[in-house]
């Protein structure tokens, strides 16, 4: 089933993330501790607040957790299969905790290969004490990139068909079963979200081609360029510019991603 959001709610997660059932048994004075937190940044596409979120168990249990000290890996397991027994380590320094709700892979093959949104973070270096529990903060972010595609009624009400279909390693198709549609508040209420691994630099480079047809022979093409970067979905909005008498001069696109409102109009002529 593809990716649908009913809504988003921006949010700043907070998830203090502890081990089954109180603190680790810490056996002799070679040993201490640790407990974690992790925080994720809540997503949307129209940023109107921010409020906080406190994630259960439930919801915190797919992420994978690793335990390194170094390049060594200690363990690595769901949040949900960790025991005390994890959290009690020799003393040392150089431990860090990795956190992930899915794998790059899931990313962009969950959801039939709409993908879904990867939130990854890595704690800052952190010393176990003798017979002290250390408390970890993992800060996870949003790694990949999100492309929503909104259809403007200028548009729909002059085309009977039309469709935005993405071309890199994927096909995807936007059209009139699956554009986004806002409500009054600007949240958006329906609608699919394609999600995409970026580079080391962030940045996901997808041909976007723009195709539509209002009843005569053929129909008009138009292609684009457009450059994801990690942790923004980009809304795109699809528009007519022109129709004066049935005869078009050009058909514009604006977009604009989860954290900057500014627009840049982008006139695609066939």
């Amino acid at each position: 089933m593809r990716l649908s959001l009913r809504h988003i709610i921006p949010m700043f997660a907070v998830i203090i993330l502890t081990a089954c059932s109180g603190d680790a048994e810490m056996k002799d004075a070679g040993q201490g501790a640790f407990t974690f937190g992790i925080t994720t940044d809540g997503m949307n596409i129209e940023v109107v607040t921010r409020t906080a979120h406190q994630l259960t168990a439930n919801e915190a249990a797919d992420y994978n957790i690793t335990l390194n000290q170094g390049d060594e890996t200690i363990w690595s397991k769901r949040y949900a299969d960790i025991i005390d027994a994890d959290r009690t380590q020799p003393l040392g320094s150089g431990y860090t905790v990795s956190a992930e709700n899915c794998s790059t892979d899931e990313a962009e093959n969950a959801n039939e290969g709409w993908g879904q949104r990867r939130f990854a973070g890595k704690s800052d270096p952190f010393v176990i004490v003798s017979k002290e529990t250390t408390l970890v903060m993992v800060n996870c972010s949003m790694y990949n990139a999100g492309l929503c595609v909104l259809f403007d009624k200028s548009f729909t009400d002059y085309f009977s068909e039309y469709a935005v279909t993405t071309d890199d390693l994927r096909a995807l198709k936007f059209n009139a079963t699956n554009g986004a549609e806002f409500d009054a508040e600007h949240q958006m209420i329906s609608g699919s979200v394609a999600y995409y691994n970026t580079d080391d630099s962030g940045l996901h480079s997808v041909r976007v081609v723009i195709s539509a047809s209002a009843g005569w022979d053929g129909t008009v093409r138009m292609t684009r360029n457009l450059t994801l970067q990690r942790g923004k979905i980009t809304r795109l909005r699809v528009r007519l510019s022109n129709a004066p008498m049935g005869s078009i001069s050009s058909i514009s696109i604006t977009y604009s991603d989860v954290f900057d409102e500014s627009e840049e109009e982008i006139p695609l002529k066939d």
